[in-house]
């Protein structure tokens, strides 16, 4: 990746104060799909975490047999996050904070790695998704968290080749 775009967008980043919204024209690792992401920047995370629960607790008693099952277990595992006692996380102690709010270091291969909250998506260039055969249980939780704030966080590599145009604060930043 040619590093002056990629400073350039580090730089815009570092220049967001508080919630901003970005565009990013990104390549999936495992899909390849190409899409055009809008993204909300500088979000926090336990907070959409609080407004899933609420809207979670909200829902919880229109629903019956597996998603009730399902939305009683994501209830469950989000007020363990909300306080600490939730245990094992994948990626737990994986990435490490900078001084860019979002921007985090991969400590297994010092990647960058960008945190947003998911606003659209318009796909480029469709890709290939693997097959997923989950237990019924497993799709009605992805269902409801899917349909919550914290159902929109997603993480983008800031590999190379992975990101080819961005728009931060106004700023367009092409990557070659």
């Amino acid at each position: 990746m040619n590093l002056v775009p990629a400073i350039q967008f580090i730089a815009a980043l570092g220049g967001i104060q508080g919630c901003r919204f970005a565009s990013l024209t990104y390549t999936a690792k495992e899909s390849g799909e190409t899409a055009r992401h809008t993204v909300l920047l500088g979000f926090s995370y336990r907070k959409a975490l609080e407004n899933s629960l609420l809207e979670l607790e909200i829902q919880r008693p229109n629903l019956t047999g597996i998603d009730a099952i399902a939305a009683d277990e994501l209830l469950t595992s989000f007020k363990k996050s909300l306080d600490g006692t939730q245990t094992g996380y994948t990626k737990a102690h994986v990435y490490a904070d900078t001084a860019i709010s979002g921007l985090k270091v991969n400590t297994n291969d010092n990647s960058l790695q960008l945190f947003g909250l998911t606003h659209a998506k318009v796909v480029l260039i469709p890709g290939v998704h693997k097959v997923v055969k989950s237990a019924e249980k497993t799709i009605a939780k992805d269902k409801l968290r899917k349909s919550l704030p914290v159902g929109k966080f997603r993480e983008y590599a800031l590999d190379s080749g992975a990101i080819h145009a961005a728009r931060v604060n106004g700023e367009v930043i092409e990557f070659a």
